[in-house]
């Protein structure tokens, strides 16, 4: 028996998601927006929805599921009309033991349960998801299973071929839909003499997904240009643009660049969405270890901490996921990007134009009498930002940026670069973090194999992490299947190494020791290289021995 709700505000304060205070904050906002208090809780990026979500599966004594990655069965979703679902907000998911497993946030909705135990011809287990990922998989899912997105665009692309009249808004539209229900980074729009290919960056890598008859080609990256706000009359020049599409409920915005080559316009859109709420360091899938050590090193009052990798690898979601454990009710937190990605409450974001002469060193410069406590700057791209980001961290203010290097260390000599004097690089920085993302391995399909001790060695993990008394380790291989597209992979992760500037390595630096030097005093102090960070993931079975080289140096 299911027992009389609890508000979810006391619920989250009893497991210690929340304080007073959050609560105080957020019922004087709810007051203002007439939202539901978990609403105005994650809005305010107190509390995520995963959190609620396991908080109610905690109390009632049901088990969470994360529907991210999870296969959703035909059979089951036939048994559940779309409109009760939808409406209800319930998703099912598959038929497991002769039990239709679904998922829900209200679990204390008894007309709901009541229902589904009569509508169902097997019995009903329930778990609980997050809302929003369930009305998502709602309404993909659903849309998905008499006439999918990828059959649609097939339909088009063969009339195309029959030279037959098409609708380029729909195909264009249907495209950028697929591209986002595959979780895709960019959608790249590729000319050749015969046919013009549409390719997905999945988990960082392209994929070619369609082949469409050059002579749609003007048609199609017209739409795209004039979405974009492009001049659809020059083809001859570099343009930079953007425009936001909505899908499934989210709004997600693209910027758009297109490139003249020898057979036509080369267009490539980056997909970005404004929902962080899902971000969070464990999400990442950054341990517990080097969650904790990064805190520490956010609740510094002054001083830099730099994020650091190269394009794509996901370092300005890891700073925003670090911003959000920060008390911005009783910090001033102002940010200079190019441009926002994503929006938080309570955060002051201004973005870069260069046409108003609004760049990143003026902004920081502005940003001192603006009476900040933290500073967020997108990227050190020149000595003058570097230097005014110095400048603002030896005054009391602790700065936050990424930079591109391959590995933690190899940032000081580029700082150096940038026209930053040894002793003000061991004054300033507090922290550097150097990332990377790794495929994960589908779940439904990876294969367990056995590798031993001494080739692991190889692979460059560290001999101090492995049992000594285990001379062979299983991991897991990667195979393919139809949830994870036969690539043997769903979603991506965090691998990172955490150079701490400790006294000695600041006193290496000003010394003007090597890089070489400093690694061998950082790893004789606890840090963890990218490599044998991303070799832990492959013990852990979260990743396979292929991805790590194809990623990792």
């Amino acid at each position: 028996m299911i027992e009389k709700q609890i508000p979810i505000g006391q619920l989250l304060e009893k497991f210690g998601y929340i304080n007073k205070e959050q609560i105080n904050i957020a019922l004087n906002v709810q007051k203002a927006n007439r939202m539901l208090l978990g609403e105005v809780l994650q809005k305010l990026n107190f509390v995520t929805p995963t959190i609620i979500a396991k908080v109610i599966a905690k109390q009632y004594g049901f088990e969470y599921m994360d529907l991210t990655d999870k296969f959703i069965s035909k059979e089951a979703l036939k048994i559940i009309p779309f409109e009760i679902a939808n409406s209800r907000i319930i998703l099912p998911i598959t038929i497991e033991n002769n039990e239709l497993i679904v998922a829900m946030e209200q679990i204390n909705d008894i007309d709901t349960i009541d229902y589904l135990k009569r509508l169902s011809p097997y019995p009903i287990r329930l778990v609980v998801s997050e809302k929003n990922k369930i009305q998502n998989k709602i309404r993909i899912q659903y849309s998905q299973l008499d006439n999918p997105i990828e059959k649609q665009i097939e339909t088009i692309i063969h009339s195309i071929i029959n030279e037959e009249e098409v609708d380029i808004v729909e195909l264009v539209n249907l495209i950028l839909n697929n591209a986002i229900k595959d979780s895709a980074s960019d959608i790249h729009v590729t000319p050749d003499e015969d046919a013009i290919y549409i390719f997905f960056r999945i988990d960082g890598v392209l994929q070619l997904h369609y082949t469409i008859p050059r002579i749609a080609m003007q048609q199609i990256i017209s739409r795209i240009k004039i979405l974009s706000k492009m001049d659809i009359s020059e083809q001859r020049v570099p343009q930079d643009g953007s425009f936001s599409h909505k899908f499934i409920g989210e709004k997600f915005d693209l910027r758009v660049s297109s490139i003249p080559t020898d057979r036509g316009e080369n267009i490539v859109m980056r997909v970005l969405s404004s929902n962080i709420s899902s971000f969070t360091l464990s999400n990442l899938g950054i341990e517990e270890k080097e969650s904790i050590l990064l805190k520490k090193v956010f609740n510094k009052p002054h001083g830099i901490v730099l994020v650091t990798g190269p394009t794509g690898s996901g370092k300005t979601t890891t700073l925003y996921s670090l911003l959000k454990h920060t008390n911005f009710t009783q910090k001033n937190i102002i940010t200079i990007e190019d441009p926002i990605e994503y929006r938080l409450t309570f955060i002051r974001q201004t973005e870069v134009n260069p046409k108003a002469g609004y760049t990143f060193d003026k902004a920081i410069r502005h940003f001192m009498r603006q009476d900040p406590d933290v500073i967020l700057v997108g990227e050190m791209r020149d000595e003058e930002t570097a230097k005014l980001a110095v400048r603002a961290a030896i005054t009391g203010h602790l700065v936050l940026s990424t930079l591109h290097t391959n590995d933690s260390v190899s940032t000081i000599p580029r700082l150096l670069d940038l026209g930053i004097k040894e002793y003000l690089i061991s004054s300033s920085v507090l922290a550097i973090m150097a990332q990377r993302l790794v495929r994960k391995l589908c779940v439904s399909c990876k294969q367990p194999m056995e590798i031993n001790r001494d080739e692991l060695l190889k692979n460059g993990a560290n001999a101090q992490i492995l049992d000594k008394s285990i001379t062979s380790f299983t991991v897991f291989k990667e195979v393919g299947c139809a949830l994870c597209n036969h690539t043997g992979y769903k979603g991506r992760e965090a691998v990172i190494e955490i150079l701490i500037l400790s006294d000695k390595i600041k006193d290496m630096i000003t010394s003007e020791k090597t890089t070489l030097e400093i690694i061998q005093v950082a790893k004789e102090e606890g840090m963890l290289t990218l490599k044998e960070n991303a070799l832990l993931k492959v013990l852990q079975g979260k990743t396979s021995i292929n991805e790590v080289e194809r990623v990792v140096l």
